[in-house]
């Protein structure tokens, strides 16, 4: 029996925003699903019924809000199980490689698996439906996904220079097949993509064999770039490039079907022009990067002309699946470049007449880049963006063959009221409170009403939450 979802507020649009609030409407309409994606959209005058088709399955929000499940565009959710820890000491160095390749190396594939389900329902509860995954025992990772009902795209990580991976590349690519052939995983929303790890850890050979499958079956790379000086250092060292150059030079940027960038930190203009060339997207992780090293500076990746979406990174370095929250750091960029200006230092030290001047930059700034401040290209970075990057799917819009991951959010949740202007309410609130009911790929996620609560007390979350413990408590996390 189709099932058909109808709100007279319903968040549609175009697959990317390009000229601010005017990209997204909210609108009535009825949304048909067919199996894990939506098959139609009727868009209906204002109060105008909607008139079912014989057999239909009709499932009336009334004026709740439907609207895409979020996407979090560059994830470790297995990494939770460090959630907690007092980083500070780690962070002062290279974190992945002082601290978690020494932990991960610990962690036996049925601990992914158990681990990743929490991750996801994490994730869940936060209103992110899809994923962009990147991981070690790959086929553990979808497994967990598909346990707990999250959709993504798993990336088993490829390593062979350095790195926990190095003696399993040849599994993880067999994985990364696998998961691709799966139509269970397929029908559930899962899907495959290459994962060298990055440019230091991974040889030009290991990247052309992944490049080799990923041409060969239409897969995209997700990696890691330029995350770090040690690995900026190692490339000029190495290959007398940047990152960035040498990716370029060894075929990645032009071969693969398309790249899937996290990071970027040490990526200059003349590598950004590199990326705006190829069929690459970068990745903004705001809250991840001011742990481990410091937030990009994404106002020069719009500039440039590289599509670019928003995620959280791993709970051990960000503390929150809610990718939500990553969007008031990007808005806040509007102003943030005033703190460290010449003028305002100006002032702090003792200049009161620059306080004016201070001003006038935050003036200057909010201008410059209120385009990406605007709630359709806020929302555009974990919605559409990251939504068209795989070339088998589409995901982050309500549009007919999309992916049914969606979200029906009640307006008059604390979380959300008064929602005068409800995408400007996405944008700038966390309103994961507000989250009535749920679908990702089709399939209706807790109970309606009662979303958070089903979850929670469920019998499934219960024992994914006891595993996880049990198998946690015999990890040595010591270095």
């Amino acid at each position: 029996m189709p099932t058909v979802l109808l709100s007279r507020r319903v968040v549609l649009g175009p697959e990317a925003s390009s000229v601010g609030d005017a990209a997204l409407r909210v609108v009535p309409a009825a949304v048909r699903l067919d199996g894990s994606t939506i098959a139609r959209v009727h868009e209906l005058a204002a109060g105008a019924p909607f008139v079912p088709e014989a057999g239909d399955d009709v499932v009336d929000f009334g004026d709740k809000l439907l609207a895409p499940a979020f996407i979090n565009a560059h994830t470790h959710l297995a990494l939770g199980f460090l959630r907690g820890l007092d980083m500070r000491g780690v962070t002062r160095g290279n974190m992945v490689e002082e601290f978690y390749f020494k932990v991960e190396r610990r962690v036996a594939p049925e601990d992914v698996r158990a681990f990743t389900r929490i991750g996801a329902y994490d994730s869940l509860l936060a209103g992110v439906g899809l994923v962009w995954e990147h991981y070690y025992a790959g086929q553990e990772v979808a497994e967990g996904l598909a346990d707990v009902g999250l959709s993504g795209v798993v990336a088993p990580t490829l390593q062979d220079l350095s790195g926990p991976g190095m003696e399993a590349w040849e599994a993880q690519l067999e994985a990364t097949a696998a998961i691709d052939d799966s139509s269970r995983f397929g029908g559930r929303g899962v899907f495959a993509a290459l994962g060298p790890h990055a440019t230091d850890t991974v040889s030009a050979e290991l990247f052309g064999k992944a490049l080799d499958l990923a041409e060969a079956r239409r897969l995209p790379v997700h990696a890691h770039l330029a995350q770090s000086v040690e690995e900026y250092r190692r490339a000029k060292a190495r290959h007398g490039a940047t990152p960035t150059a040498w990716l370029e030079r060894i075929g990645v940027l032009e071969r693969s079907p398309s790249n899937v960038f996290a990071h970027c930190i040490y990526v200059d203009r003349d590598d950004l022009g590199r990326l705006a060339r190829s069929r690459s997207a970068s990745v903004f992780c705001p809250y991840s990067q001011l742990v481990f090293g410091f937030p990009a500076l994404v106002g020069e990746w719009s500039r440039a002309g590289v599509p670019w979406g928003l995620a959280t990174d791993c709970a051990s370095s960000n503390d929150t699946m809610n990718v939500q929250r990553e969007l008031r750091f990007v808005a806040g960029q509007r102003t943030l470049g005033t703190t460290w200006s010449q003028e305002y230092q100006g002032f702090i030290a003792g200049d009161p007449a620059a306080a004016e001047a201070a001003w006038r930059r935050r003036v200057g700034l909010c201008a410059e880049h209120e385009d990406d401040a605007a709630p359709s290209r806020l929302l555009s970075r974990v919605w559409s963006e990251p939504g068209k990057w795989h070339p088998k799917f589409r995901a982050g819009v309500i549009a007919p063959g999309a992916l049914a991951n969606l979200l029906v959010l009640d307006l008059e949740h604390p979380a959300m009221w008064p929602a005068h202007e409800p995408l400007q309410a996405l944008a700038m609130a966390d309103t994961a409170p507000a989250i009535w009911a749920m679908f990702v790929a089709g399939r209706a996620i807790g109970s309606p009403g009662a979303f958070h609560e089903s979850i929670l007390r469920s019998d499934e979350y219960r024992e994914a939450h006891r595993e996880a413990r049990d198998r946690l408590a015999k990890l040595d996390l010591t270095v």
